[in-house]
């Protein structure tokens, strides 16, 4: 072990500030990484790794990209926080705002899981509800209420079971589970809430007309549908992705792209239920919340997305991987489920023939297959997603030369194996 992760681990639980960077789920230790430019980590040896996670999926830049650092160093200059009206939060939701016909208004916090905490207040407070419909296998951040625990698990992990026991479960492309939640709570459901593409199980589709029947659901029973876009907000195109999936939701949490890889969160949706902060009648509020130098990250990163041809290119480089991948597994009689959508992509090993429509179904995979395809691949300088139902990412940064490259080792190692 690194020396400088035996000193974060005497005074950091874990080493880190967030689980999945300690990399128990793949048996590594993590990168220290000292710098990072366009596709690339630098670590504290000097060792450079292209990087497929891109933090987790905020830098569709790339690292440190030129306009969002100028922007910053900018800002900083003029102030780092002001504790009152800031015109680039102004700017930032007005842009934000007008990228989908649902969002009327738009609040920012200072992460994914505050944006989600907030849309379920909000939800709970507009229908004088409390229970909330997730789908199993779903994550939208770390709070009481939405996790997946018994109850010994819960109150061993200091969890409140009271509070958890609002949640329902359903079976994520299933609409039938949903509509028999709602047979059995009749008038109880405040919200169903989902990602609109599941992005923390792997990655999982939906199925055609899911959404859609999730949308007619909520209308009927008088729910509100929320959309979790922390991942996918502003990563398919220039907006939520609801507008490409033709679903309008009630609420929407935004995340990582929009801070441009600075802490951020947003929510926003429909005027009449975002009144109620209006009225303050819901509480909600943060100290680092709208501050100069995310906003002007956001604007900057906002500013690039919007260029003509952005995310017809990022498409076009998430298919010559999807292409070279599946060139490279032909030849090597290497059989896996590479699932993808724009510039987020998975490996899934299960047979490519499998239809993988839920949790239930990525969890049947060998996750030993990926832990060795980890290894490999950090031997040869890339860097991969900590956890095999964590997805990874192209970027603006990433070459079709580092994507060609990917693609032949990463399947020879599967191969190897």
């Amino acid at each position: 072990m690194r020396p400088e992760i035996e000193r974060a681990r005497n005074v950091i639980p874990i080493g880190a500030s967030s689980p999945l960077r300690a990399c128990r789920n793949v048996e590594s230790d993590p990168l220290v990484v000292a710098e990072s430019h366009g596709q690339y980590l630098h670590d504290v040896d000097g060792k450079r790794y292209v990087d497929f996670m891109y933090g987790f999926g905020p830098l569709i830049l790339g690292h440190a990209p030129e306009a969002v650092s100028r922007a910053i160093a900018r800002q900083a200059d003029r102030g780092t926080l002001f504790g009152t009206y800031c015109a680039q939060e102004t700017e930032l939701a007005e842009r934000i705002v007008a990228t989908a016909g649902h969002l009327d208004q738009l609040r920012f916090v200072c992460s994914g899981t505050e944006a989600m905490m907030s849309v379920l207040r909000l939800s709970r407070a507009y229908t004088g509800r409390t229970r909330i419909v997730r789908f199993t296998g779903g994550y939208h951040g770390h709070f009481d209420l939405v996790q997946n625990k018994d109850e010994a698990r819960m109150r061993a992990a200091g969890l409140d079971p009271d509070a958890m026991r609002s949640n329902l479960l359903a079976d994520y492309n299933d609409p039938e589970s949903v509509e028999r939640l709602f047979a059995r709570h009749p008038g109880e459901i405040a919200a169903v809430v989902v990602e609109p593409i599941a992005c923390n199980m792997s990655l999982v589709l939906p199925q055609p007309d899911f959404l859609e029947e999730l949308r007619r659901i909520c209308t009927r029973e008088g729910a509100l549908l929320v959309f979790d876009e922390v991942i996918t907000g502003f990563r398919l195109t220039f907006g939520p992705a609801s507008n490409s999936l033709g679903v309008e939701p009630d609420l929407t949490a935004f995340g990582k792209i929009i801070g441009g890889g600075t802490p951020v969160g947003a929510f926003g949706g429909r005027r009449d239920v975002m009144r109620l902060l209006d009225e303050e009648r819901v509480l909600q509020g943060g100290t680092l919340a709208g501050n100069p130098l995310t906003m002007a990250a956001g604007l900057a990163t906002l500013d690039v997305l919007e260029q003509p041809g952005f995310y017809e290119e990022l498409e076009r480089k998430g298919a010559l991987l999807q292409s070279e991948i599946e060139r490279h597994c032909e030849a090597l009689g290497l059989d896996f489920v590479l699932a993808r959508t724009g510039s987020i992509f998975a490996f899934i090993f299960l047979p490519r023939t499998t239809s993988v429509v839920g949790k239930h179904d990525v969890a049947k995979q060998d996750s030993t297959a990926y832990t060795r395809l980890y290894a490999g691949m950090r031997a040869a300088g890339y860097h991969l997603a900590p956890d095999v139902e964590e997805p990874m990412y192209l970027s603006a940064a990433t070459t079709d030369e580092t994507i060609r490259d990917f693609a032949a080792r990463a399947c020879a190692v599967l191969a190897e194996a």
